[in-house]
């Protein structure tokens, strides 16, 4: 019986079982993801994937998570299955998957060809914008037979974006520059769905149109976009005073600058405004409350 399994193993390997190239936006369900059985067995590949998971009433079903799986907190209780970079293909094996949820990163591409030789069911998804991440709720509903489920979260989050948008609709926008990181200075472009969310908070991106999706910029490029309101996220859970403090300090040299002068400068936490899922509208909120306190609320 151990020659006959070695044998479709190999057998798997050279027809490449299950392997698509994926253009940007769409969902590679796989030949089988389809099956009419919904899955009892998920592996996740990425926190905002994972959070997907976990809102569709899924959480259950989630055998394994990456390293940053770090929310719901039920998340951080999961069989660890390598990093958001390095997935460890032996580890997601482990854990008796019968589906396996990635991102359309070159890195989770290999993991998902590679499983898919071995027999293992995959769906890759590519969330870069937020209609992306509409098309992958979608998705990964109708792979683990959550279609209602999805359809209920998308609307959800749908009419919560269109209540933030609506509370700041008519006012004039509020230029705002975000920080990436600071040596050098690195900041978010507009082909991104930070742009898209500065947007829906009734903000403006500071920097204009741009070359790279998040470029480098120079002292006198900072000067020149005249951003009202610099936001910083914070990359590291429980530091936000600590960077607050290093991020006052840094930008005491443009003086010139609205948001220093105005005392406008905020780190709020990265994890809710850096993971496109479910958590969307908090982002948006918390950005809203960075530019109009007023009209937000503190």
């Amino acid at each position: 019986m151990g020659k006959w399994w070695l044998l479709l193993a190999v057998l798997a390997l050279w027809l490449g079982v299950g392997y698509a190239i994926l253009e940007p936006g769409t969902a590679d369900v796989g030949p089988d993801t389809h099956r009419s059985v919904a899955p009892l067995r998920i592996v996740s590949m990425a926190p905002d994937l994972t959070e997907i998971l976990f809102a569709l009433g899924l959480g259950e079903r989630v055998v394994g998570v990456t390293q940053d799986s770090d929310y719901p907190p039920g998340a951080m209780d999961k069989r660890k299955v390598g990093t958001f970079w390095q997935p460890n293909i032996e580890a997601v094996i482990a854990a008796g998957p019968d589906l396996v949820v990635t991102l359309a990163i070159e890195q989770q591409r290999d993991l998902a060809r590679r499983l898919r030789r071995i027999g293992y069911r995959c769906l890759v998804v590519d969330i870069e914008k937020i209609d992306d991440l509409f098309n992958a709720i979608a998705a990964i509903g109708e792979a683990a037979g959550a279609d209602g489920q999805a359809r209920e979260l998308s609307d959800s989050i749908k009419g919560a974006m269109h209540r933030l948008q609506a509370a700041t609709a008519g006012l004039p926008k509020v230029k705002v520059l975000w920080v990436v990181q600071r040596e050098p200075l690195r900041v978010a472009g507009r082909d991104t769905f930070i742009n898209e969310m500065i947007e829906l908070a009734g903000g403006e991106n500071a920097v204009g149109p741009t070359l790279h999706v998040y470029p480098a910029i120079g002292a006198e490029r900072v000067i020149a976009a005249g951003p009202e309101v610099i936001i910083e996220p914070a990359m590291i859970p429980g530091a936000l005073d600590q960077q607050y403090r290093q991020a006052t300090a840094y930008w005491q040299r443009f003086t010139n600058v609205p948001a220093v002068t105005n005392k406008r400068i905020y780190v709020i936490d990265g994890d809710v405004v850096s993971r496109l899922g479910p958590r969307l509208p908090a982002g948006i909120e918390l950005i809203a409350k960075c530019l109009r306190p007023q009209v937000v609320g503190e």
